[in-house]
């Protein structure tokens, strides 16, 4: 068959697929219609970029914040911009490029870290963002400096990356691109980096990191931004950046996709330092909810994390507040089938940092989640209903008294992948109003 033919009925078989998902209750078809599209035409992904789509895109990967940066690129790109969500394997991206119509030049990617070469192969990205690298889903990725060494692979097709200056992993590796521009952030990013990447000695860490073996240090960062969101280039300030989320983890990721953006686009950095933020959230994370069908109408606010580092960030951020507190986790195949890792989270930290030794653990692994928590000294309640979690802990609310308390009636949740999509899901059913302004979530 003629090539185009192909791939006009590859994305019409899509488009259709898509149509008939909306038919579907409770079914979001996001990567069917890529699916259909990559089984009729496996170079579909080329050939709709060379129709004119995607042609100055921005791919975006790492382990942790894929989603949250790919929101602040989007942002910056504007409407017109493609852009996906979540689905970040090539048929999540063959999706969008199939419901893409007429030339799209401006596009972000985020794009799970083994499919980087392939992708990129395809679309020929004008940027990668490279955000971090840590232990993820340990059953199904190769280990993480293997990961890291075919993430550079992609640098036969992309000459710029925006990488962080505070993983070592990512420094080792970044120099088979052309072009690095590097990125610092207010915290450190070295949990699975003990050793030297190329050499296996040992690394020191100061204010920056250092081999004392072979001299591999952090490069001197181009642009940096410090916990209060001043951020300066080369010693010059640019501005502050108020992304509209916490934690310093989401300063970095609103810099790298402001600079990310200013390479693919040409427009000064300064200038989009002052427009990057997605106050309303991103897919539910750092989302509050009012219950309005439970008692006392608590307020829900719901965090997600999908690996150690990832809890160890979201954790900091729930140590300093108040408010029952819920854990859930799962081990489908989106999370991992191995929990083992929730033994890397210092969850003796969080029990140090809380008024309350009291959690709830949820989930389809609540008792596996349960005995790691008991080890750290929580006193813990297991209840594998997230729907009935949240009502114990609104009953728990409601039964203290909650004058003069800072985090009075509030619930504070944070789930693995699978388990946050899932109370998300099944919120509407307790009444959930999304805080003003913020994101309503499907």
């Amino acid at each position: 068959m003629n090539p185009s033919l192909r791939t006009d009925l590859a994305r019409r078989a899509a488009l259709v697929s898509a149509l008939a998902a909306r038919f579907v209750p409770g079914f979001q078809g996001q990567t069917l219609p890529g699916r259909i599209a990559l089984a009729i035409d496996p170079d579909f992904l080329s050939h709709r970029h060379a129709k004119g789509l995607a042609t100055r895109s921005i791919v975006v990967t790492g382990t942790n914040g894929k989603t949250t940066t790919t929101a602040f690129v989007r942002a910056l790109l504007g409407p017109t911009a493609l852009a996906n969500r979540g689905s970040n394997l090539p048929w999540g991206v063959a999706t969008v490029l199939a419901k893409g119509d007429g030339h799209a030049p401006g596009a972000v990617f985020e794009v799970d870290e083994a499919y980087v070469p392939s992708v990129a192969t395809s679309l020929a990205p004008a940027v990668l963002v490279w955000l971090n690298m840590s232990r993820d889903q340990l059953d199904r990725n190769l280990e993480v400096r293997r990961l890291a060494a075919r993430i550079a692979e992609s640098a036969a097709v992309i000459e710029t990356v925006v990488a962080n200056a505070s993983d070592p992993l990512i420094v080792a590796n970044a120099n088979h691109f052309r072009r690095s521009i590097w990125v610092k952030g207010p915290e450190g990013w070295h949990q699975d980096a003990q050793s030297c990447p190329r050499c296996t000695g040992e690394l020191t860490y100061e204010s920056q990191w250092r081999c004392e073996g072979c001299g591999l240090s952090e490069p001197q960062a181009d642009y940096e931004v410090d916990e209060q969101g001043r951020v300066r280039a080369r010693g010059i300030s640019l501005g502050v950046l108020d992304p509209g989320l916490p934690g310093g983890f989401n300063l970095l990721n609103a810099l790298m996709a402001a600079v990310a953006v200013g390479e693919a686009t040409g427009r000064p950095i300064g200038e989009l330092i002052g427009r990057v933020s997605v106050s309303t959230g991103v897919d539910g994370r750092f989302g509050t909810w009012w219950l309005t069908k439970l008692a006392t109408t608590p307020s829900l606010v719901t965090y997600l994390a999908k690996n150690p580092a990832g809890w160890h960030a979201n954790l900091s951020l729930i140590g300093a507040l108040e408010g029952e507190l819920m854990l859930g986790l799962n081990a489908r195949v989106a999370d991992g089938r191995d929990t083992s890792w929730i033994w890397d989270v210092d969850f003796e930290a969080l029990y140090g940092s809380r008024s309350s030794a009291r959690v709830i653990a949820t989930g389809e692994r609540a008792t596996d989640l349960a005995l790691r928590l008991e080890v750290a000294g929580f006193d813990v309640t297991v209840v594998s209903s997230q729907v009935e979690a949240l009502r114990l802990a609104a009953h728990r609310q409601g039964s203290v008294d909650l004058t003069g308390s800072v985090g009075g009636n509030r619930i504070l949740y944070l789930g693995n992948y699978t388990a946050f999509r899932a109370l998300v899901s099944e919120l509407e059913t307790l009444g959930a109003i999304p805080e003003v302004g913020a994101e309503v979530v499907s």
